[in-house]
């Protein structure tokens, strides 16, 4: 959530749920809305906006109105992979199991195809000021793409490719994120290092090294004024604190 107060999830049973803390050792559970039987794949929560991605129906979408979630006009746009508001909470971007990045304006706007990327998107991140999206793709790839053009179409700046030794499950564990005030991505592991990339330059800065038999799978980043941390977590159940690399 926006206020850090609270956690904001997607059960398999279509319940968005709102996780709130109340003190430091307590955590109060609310039912926000019932999402539909159907099997979701991903939802994207914006203060007064929510959206869940469903394989065959598209997107659909409520915004807090009048004390109550009223339902919009769904966006048609099936296999879609990942969703994530921007400008505002006053538009989507979502990616497609056939790699389309696209675009559509909150409640009643015109979905457009920003970029056609080939492989599955199975991740998004929006750098702070929504200029840049982070697509992530089945086959160890991600791609920075610039999402404000005057032309309604994404532009492709950088690329950044994992190759060698790191498994397909490595690869794919989790997506690329920004860091560092945006100066840096976080993507793919290579023997137990997390790589920090270069975001403009596309080069791999270091790797943040997590030891013998650790496998990475989940990281996030924070970044706020002057403070930035990076948090990982592996499989056996690690989980590090780290400060961004610098980067000119």
């Amino acid at each position: 959530m926006s206020d850090d107060l609270g956690i904001v999830s997607l059960g398999r049973d279509g319940v968005i749920s709102k996780w709130t803390r109340t003190n430091q050792n307590h955590w109060q559970w609310a039912k926000l809305l019932d999402a539909g039987k159907e099997d979701s794949i991903c939802f994207a929560y914006r203060r007064d906006r929510i959206a869940v991605a469903f394989p065959r129906i598209g997107v659909k979408v409520w915004i807090w109105i009048k004390g109550t979630w009223q339902p919009q006009r769904s966006i048609l746009r099936q296999n879609v992979t990942s969703i994530k508001f921007v400008e505002d909470g006053e538009a989507l971007i979502g990616g497609t199991s056939d790699g389309v990045l696209w675009y559509c304006q909150v409640p009643n706007g015109t979905l457009r195809a920003y970029a056609f990327l080939k492989a599955k998107v199975y991740h998004l991140d929006v750098n702070a000021f929504g200029t840049y999206a982070l697509v992530s793709q089945a086959g160890g790839r991600a791609h920075l793409v610039g999402i404000q053009q005057t032309d309604h179409k994404g532009k492709i700046e950088q690329v950044y490719s994992i190759n060698g030794d790191s498994s397909s499950e490595q690869r794919q564990s989790f997506g690329a994120v920004f860091a560092g005030g945006c100066k840096t991505v976080l993507f793919g592991a290579v023997e137990n290092n997390l790589l920090v990339w270069d975001r403009a330059k596309g080069d791999v800065v270091c790797g943040l090294d997590h030891g013998d038999a650790e496998q990475v799978q989940a990281i996030a980043s924070f970044d706020r004024g002057s403070n930035s941390h990076i948090v990982t977590g592996t499989k056996r159940g690690l989980l590090s604190w780290w400060k961004p690399p610098l980067v000119e």
